[in-house]
């Protein structure tokens, strides 16, 4: 009996230095290196972005332009994954703009909830544009967002209003349509 109980012994031992550098490199990162919010979205507004037709012939030519106002993890995790990647033939360009209502040409616009006290000012100023607007909080599409993204159930979610879509002279693909969660004719 003792025998078995010392090969057992060496076994286990063997055991915990083999699996325990794999544990320690599969545990999960603390929650400030990773945001799966951000992750969820850049990889939402990629996807959208190649399933959006922009009317204006500018708006197809030279760089494909996203620009982000708040959202700092959605800013770098944008960077990280896309910035070498295109939208058709455009190199896309991620810009960290500034906290101001002012805004220069981006084929689209994410505005982060935290910079909600301008939204009402990017609105007027970006109506009529060929700019498509994201954002994160309730009540956006009704304000003018084309795309808000929303948390239904832990998961990560958007949906889009068709209205605003006509208003910044974009065309929404059939696809886009289908995924959202909802949509507003």
């Amino acid at each position: 009996m003792r025998g078995s109980f010392g090969q057992f012994g060496k076994w286990k031992r063997f055991a915990v230095l083999l699996v325990a550098p794999l544990l320690w490199c599969a545990a999960p990162q603390r929650e400030a290196d990773k945001d799966t919010n951000a992750i969820v979205q850049a990889s939402y507004i990629y996807n959208i972005a190649k399933l959006v037709e922009w009317s204006d012939p500018s708006m197809r030519n030279g760089t494909f332009i996203i620009g982000v106002i708040g959202g700092s993890n959605l800013y770098q995790e944008l960077i990280k994954k896309y910035s070498t990647k295109t939208i058709g033939m455009q190199p896309i360009e991620v810009r960290k703009l500034p906290h101001s209502a002012v805004i220069d040409r981006c084929n689209i616009l994410f505005v982060g909830k935290g910079e909600l006290d301008l939204m009402q000012e990017i609105y007027k100023n970006m109506a009529g544009k060929n700019t498509l607007i994201a954002t994160e909080y309730p009540g956006a599409l009704e304000d003018g967002a084309t795309v808000n993204f929303l948390s239904v159930e832990n998961t990560r979610l958007y949906e889009m209003s068709l209205v605003n879509a006509r208003k910044a002279k974009l065309e929404i693909g059939s696809t886009l349509k289908q995924l959202a969660h909802r949509v507003v004719e």
